[in-house]
C-alpha cells in the first residue's frame, strides 16, 4: 500500500502545482488585456476625427469600465457599433452621441468637471 499512498502524494502535488500555474496564467492574461489599451484613440469620420484619450477617462475621471464596455467584453467600440444599425447594435455614429456626449452632458447638469459637447469641440476637421 504504500506505493498506492506515494501515487496518490504525486497526483496531488501535480494538481496543486497545475493549479498554480495556471492561476499565473489567468493573471497574466488580465494584466496584458489592461495594458494592451491604448492610452489614445482617434476615430476617423466624416464630419472631422474624434480624438479619445482612454487613460484620462481611467486614471482621472474614474468611470467604471462597465459605462463604456457594456457587454462585459473588453472590445473596441466599432466591433459592435458600425456604420450603420445591425441587429440590436445601434449605430457608432448614435452609440457615441448617446454614450460619450450623454456622459458629458450629466456631468456638466451635475456641475462636474465635463468633456466636450459641441460639435466642433469633438471633431475636428485636417487643416488643408
Amino acid at each position: 500500500m504504500k506505493g498506492g499512498e506515494e501515487g496518490m502524494k504525486r497526483l496531488v502535488s501535480i494538481g496543486v502545482l497545475m493549479a498554480f500555474l495556471l492561476s499565473i496564467l489567468v493573471v497574466a492574461g488580465v494584466f496584458a488585456q489592461q495594458k494592451a489599451a491604448k492610452d489614445e484613440y482617434v476615430f476617423k469620420v466624416g464630419y472631422g476625427d474624434v480624438k479619445f484619450n482612454h487613460k484620462n477617462h481611467v486614471d482621472k475621471v474614474k468611470i467604471d469600465c462597465k459605462k463604456c464596455h457594456h457587454t462585459g467584453e473588453f472590445k473596441s467600440c466599432k466591433e459592435c457599433h458600425k456604420a450603420k444599425a445591425e441587429g440590436k447594435a445601434v449605430s457608432a455614429k448614435d452609440a457615441f452621441h448617446k454614450d460619450c456626449k450623454g456622459c458629458h452632458d450629466e456631468a456638466k447638469k451635475a456641475k462636474k468637471a465635463a468633456g466636450p459637447t459641441a460639435c466642433t469641440q469633438c471633431h475636428v476637421k485636417a487643416k488643408k
